[in-house]
């Protein structure tokens, strides 16, 4: 053998000790990386945990910016209520009445409310151009006809909805029978409003007066606010320059977004949708107004006055009247409320909107919602 013998041999050994321990390092390693496809208990535990620390601290957060969210869209739809009321204001140079509403005892044809007479200033002008005005049943409850339940049936508007509120957004109707004959479902699909009227203060000691109609059931028809109705009481639509305390003043429209809470003697809650257009008709029809608002039609909608304060929960041995429906029918003074966390919020005659802390002064509420008193409250 020679010497180029030998140094093969030496190579090729030398070439066969490394691939056997390239091998063996790469078997190590790979059952190393074996050993290592998974977390143990403990390290998962700990991962659950701190996943969960971290959902729990941005729940909360989460939520708060939804509801801030909802909030200022609230805000937004009181203002372009604002912004129609004003635009009403500009081409009729009056307040929309909450209804017109009749001036003698007749059930068959109750009043559209003032929502209806906003609509063409809210790009709903195609539902306003079937609207009915004159002998239109627009509760769907008398027995007259709703001469308008083409474009009203299934009608959403979002602008007088908030988008907080747990409330339903619409309710069934029953079609009276000349209404049918027209071509209408036997049931109406009716929206409903969050959003109310404010027709001035709950007026203590008044009965029969100048100021308010006691209505028994339904609590006292107030009129010192800025939607009230046209009737008997007031001839004539309200101007800008009726509302004497002043437009930045006095509110004009608030929130009905809640349940009324009633706490019972045994300590239970129980939830009650008392809002103004919970009845027939929804938020088209402005309820009675007969000229003897003592009658069974004298209930009003769509518009309350205020007798409690914002977000009030009576007890079952508490429930002034008219304060949410009794038997059935919505009060004369609803309680505004809201979904809200701590108040609800109202827009101002001046077309401004303001949230209203649940712990407002109830004299001062009261002064607020009162175009005449001669209380203009800046602060509060």
């Amino acid at each position: 053998m020679g010497v180029i013998d030998v140094f093969y041999l030496a190579v090729r050994d030398r070439l066969r000790l490394c691939e056997t321990t390239e091998e063996q390092v790469i078997t190590k390693l790979s059952r190393a990386n074996r050993h290592r496809d998974a977390f143990t208990l403990v390290e998962l535990l700990v991962v659950i945990a701190i996943i969960g620390v971290l959902v729990g601290l941005l729940l909360p957060a989460v939520q708060a910016a939804r509801e801030a969210a909802r909030r200022m869209q609230c805000s937004n739809n009181l203002k372009q209520i604002g912004l129609a009321v004003h635009m009403y204001h500009d081409t009729f140079t009056a307040i929309p009445p909450a209804s017109f509403s009749r001036l003698s005892v007749d059930t068959s044809s109750l009043p559209a409310s003032w929502l209806v007479r906003i609509l063409p200033y809210m790009e709903q002008s195609a539902a306003y151009e079937r609207a009915v005005f004159a002998g239109s049943d627009w509760s769907n409850r008398g027995n007259g006809i709703n001469y308008s339940w083409e474009g009203f049936h299934k009608l959403i508007v979002p602008t007088i909805n908030c988008p907080s509120s747990p409330l339903p957004i619409s309710r069934m109707d029953t079609a009276r029978p000349g209404t049918v004959a027209l071509g209408a479902p036997e049931q109406l699909e009716i929206q409903m409003a969050n959003y109310a009227g404010v027709s001035g203060e709950y007026a203590y000691g008044y009965s029969n007066g100048t100021s308010a109609w006691w209505n028994g059931y339904f609590g006292m028809a107030d009129y010192s606010g800025s939607i009230i109705p046209v009737d008997n009481k007031n001839p004539r639509p309200l101007r800008f320059a009726s509302v004497q305390d002043g437009l930045s003043n006095t509110f004009a429209v608030g929130e009905q977004g809640d349940y009324k809470r009633v706490r019972n003697t045994d300590g239970t809650t129980t939830e009650y949708d008392h809002r103004s257009s919970n009845f027939y008709g929804g938020a088209w029809c402005g309820g009675g107004g007969d000229a003897d608002p003592t009658a069974l039609y004298g209930y009003r909608q769509n518009y309350a006055s205020v007798r409690r304060g914002i977000n009030f929960s009576p007890t079952a041995s508490n429930n002034p009247w008219g304060t949410g429906q009794n038997g059935g029918w919505p009060g004369n003074h609803s309680i505004f409320n809201s979904a809200h966390p701590g108040g609800a919020q109202f827009l101002r005659m001046d077309g401004s909107v303001l949230f209203v802390t649940e712990n407002l002064n109830f004299e001062t509420l009261s002064r607020l919602v009162n175009r005449r008193d001669g209380e203009t409250i800046e602060e509060f």
